[in-house]
């Protein structure tokens, strides 16, 4: 889990949390709680266990090891697992707000209540140890402003920019960052098609190629960011 201080009179402190350090015992014990049928709830059980884990090296094999923690990223179940493994993450103050998805909350709260951040934030600290996840501080760099900021939190680096679901908006509301992103990345993308088409790639496949990583990297929640955009970015 990373939290990120937005420098602003708002604070939004970004959380990631990790899909492989989820508990099944945490898991099973909160979807007996919910209000799903018997067959349902020991066919996610019979999924999540029995799994076992070794490794090979230099030709020799490691003992089989349980795995008890892992919601399995990537898997169909993963992020309906996290939403059942976060749903008794509430705030605890009135006034806050948690906004989920999939595995990316955010703390909102309003300038009105500074003076409760790090009580909010002991209570995601509290929830994250129970649930075996971690709560890492990232530093990054920090922008001067003419409105009046809350005092830094010990820990809680400021920065300028804040990735919410792959999009990295200022705190000035600007996604400069985020367009740079995407014309750096698009330009590489586009070089390893012209590698792709000197190796043999006919344009049919270049075309395949093309629209599932460019032009879905740059349509990707382009409705919500769009509107963000100076007449430079565009």
């Amino acid at each position: 889990m990373r939290l990120y201080d937005s420098s602003q009179l708002t604070y939004r402190p970004r959380v990631f949390t990790a899909f492989d350090t989820v508990r099944h015992l945490t898991l099973q014990r909160k979807l007996a709680q919910l209000d799903t049928p018997d067959h349902i709830y020991n066919w996610l059980a019979d999924f999540f266990n029995n799994h076992s884990h070794f490794t090979v090296f230099g030709g020799e094999l490691s003992t089989l090891l349980d795995v008890t923690a892992s919601i399995i990223q990537g898997s169909a179940i993963g992020p309906a697992a996290y939403v059942v493994t976060a749903g008794d993450l509430v705030a605890a103050v009135p006034g806050h707000s948690l906004c989920k998805y999939a595995d990316d909350t955010y703390v909102i709260i309003p300038a009105s209540n500074e003076a409760f951040r790090l009580v909010e934030l002991d209570n995601v600290q509290r929830w994250a140890e129970q649930n075996n996840l971690n709560l890492n501080c990232s530093r990054d760099s920090r922008r001067q402003h003419t409105a009046a900021e809350p005092a830094p939190l010990p820990g809680i680096a400021r920065s300028r920019y804040m990735k919410m679901l792959s999009v990295s908006i200022g705190n000035d509301l600007s996604v400069s960052q985020h367009v740079q992103w995407l014309v750096t990345s698009s330009a590489q993308a586009s070089y390893a098609l012209r590698v792709l088409r000197t190796r043999g790639l006919d344009d049919a496949a270049l075309q395949h190629v093309y629209r599932a990583t460019v032009v879905a990297r740059l349509t990707y929640a382009a409705s919500a960011w769009r509107g963000l955009a100076r007449t430079s970015d565009l």
